[in-house]
């Protein structure tokens, strides 16, 4: 049963991913507007460091008129000339413009009294009021402190220019904030790259987190499974040990008793029937222990050819019952292989018992061995006989399953199990002109 924390571990998971994502996204827009409001901030204080330069020129001038006029202009085109200024004008506190120099048009379009700081679509907007004095108390030096000639020395024409008479103006400066544009983008474009790669950094790691969490409750229930199939194993070996003794027992009694004699010919065949039958269980109990015992391999320096020449002895009356040779030459210039030496024989016994039942009369059963490339080696059994169907073939190695009538469907399985317990690999394939492969792969050398 799950347990309920592990429940809500993911809900768990999902919720800290989003609020990390959602502090991430937040924390990068902040610093987006942070750093926007300062780039802002650089053009805001250039335009007011150039109006307070502009509007401070206008209240040094102590005469006034329309050489004065003239002057500003002049300086108005030379200010405009800036790449970062579109326009500059100065307009009466009714809004009348007097003054102008660069795109003019610019100044028609916006107001030119209200006083502030504009980002309107065309650049920034800076308005500001200044008042100047009447030009006679800027021109009246005191007793003897005046430098230039009397007010009045000039003629009526010094009064002519809008800017010559004292009063309230305002002064319109209008800056190109394409760069400032420009720069607001690129810091949105870096806010939100670090946003996004770090989005995906924080996701990669959750789904390799919930990965990992999923292959550690893999391993749990595979632990668990494992765990549960050497008890049952281990329990199954019991039993059959604890079946093998009343088997050999009743097998005693009743060769005792075919052997006494004194029994009709029908009794006789029954007896010896009992004999056969506990012999052909005890056999599929011994297989049975040897598939089902967890035993680990003790691995020793092994020599194929002598383990092959031990099996031919063994198995020599059913090799002469269908008069077939066993070919095994390409071993004996064979190195060593390193696995357990009894689990190994009894692989290959059942691999070559396979072999002599699937193969016809006359023929030869081959064993070879290949050497591949990274120094592992590849036994191979190999018959001439009647090819297996495709459809069996995935079932070879599965326990209990067999195509002969009198087989237990253990000996491959057996053969799977040690090549398991080795780390090697052990599969069937077709021979070209005939025929089967069973083969163990993997084998260090």
């Amino acid at each position: 049963m799950e347990k309920p924390a592990m429940r809500w571990q993911p809900w768990l998971v999902t919720a800290s991913l989003t609020l990390s994502l959602a502090a991430l996204g937040w924390w990068q827009h902040h610093e987006y507007l942070q750093e926007s409001k300062l780039i802002r901030e650089t053009l805001r204080r250039e335009s007011h460091a150039v109006m307070n330069a502009l509007v401070g020129g206008f209240q040094a001038h102590r005469r006034r008129g329309n050489y004065f006029a003239d002057q500003i202009a002049g300086l108005l085109q030379g200010i405009v000339r800036s790449d970062d200024i579109l326009a500059i004008g100065v307009a009466t506190e009714e809004g009348q413009l007097c003054l102008s120099a660069g795109k003019t048009k610019l100044l028609s379009t916006v107001s030119l009294t209200d006083a502030g700081d504009y980002w309107d679509a065309a650049g920034f907007r800076l308005v500001e009021r200044f008042e100047l004095p009447p030009p006679h108390e800027q021109a009246r030096g005191g007793r003897g402190g005046g430098r230039g000639p009397p007010a009045d020395a000039f003629g009526p024409e010094e009064f002519e220019s809008p800017l010559s008479a004292d009063g309230n103006f305002t002064a319109v400066l209008i800056l190109d904030r394409s760069q400032v544009d420009a720069r607001c983008r690129d810091a949105a474009w870096l806010r939100g790259s670090v946003a996004a790669a770090s989005g995906l950094l924080l996701l990669g790691l959750s789904l390799a987190w919930w990965k990992t969490v999923q292959m550690a409750g893999r391993a749990r229930l595979l632990e668990i499974e494992s765990r549960h199939l050497r008890d049952l194993s281990q329990a199954a070996a019991g039993l059959a040990h604890e079946t093998r003794n009343p088997l050999g027992l009743i097998r005693g009694w009743a060769q005792r008793l075919a052997q006494s004699g004194g029994q009709s010919s029908q009794q006789q065949d029954q007896v010896e029937a009992i004999v056969e039958e506990c012999d052909r269980v005890t056999a599929r109990i011994n297989q049975f222990l040897a598939f089902a015992r967890p035993t680990e391999p003790k691995l020793v320096r092994v020599y194929v050819k002598e383990l092959i020449d031990e099996l031919a002895i063994l198995l020599e009356p059913d090799l002469s019952e269908k008069k077939l040779t066993l070919d095994c030459q390409s071993l004996e210039l064979i190195n060593p292989i390193c696995a357990d030496r009894e689990m190994l024989r009894q692989a290959l016994f059942n691999l070559v018992q396979n072999a002599i039942h699937a193969s016809p009369v006359q023929e030869t059963i081959e064993i070879r061995m290949r050497i591949r490339q990274n120094g592992k080696c590849r036994i191979e059994v190999v018959n001439r006989g009647s090819a297996i169907p495709d459809k069996v073939v995935k079932s070879l190695f599965t326990p209990y399953f067999t195509t002969r009538s009198d087989g237990t469907g253990l000996g491959l399985a057996i053969v799977q199990h040690i090549a398991s317990m080795h780390g090697w690999e052990a599969s069937y394939s077709p021979r070209s002109s005939g025929g089967s492969i069973f083969w163990l792969d993997g084998i260090h050398g």
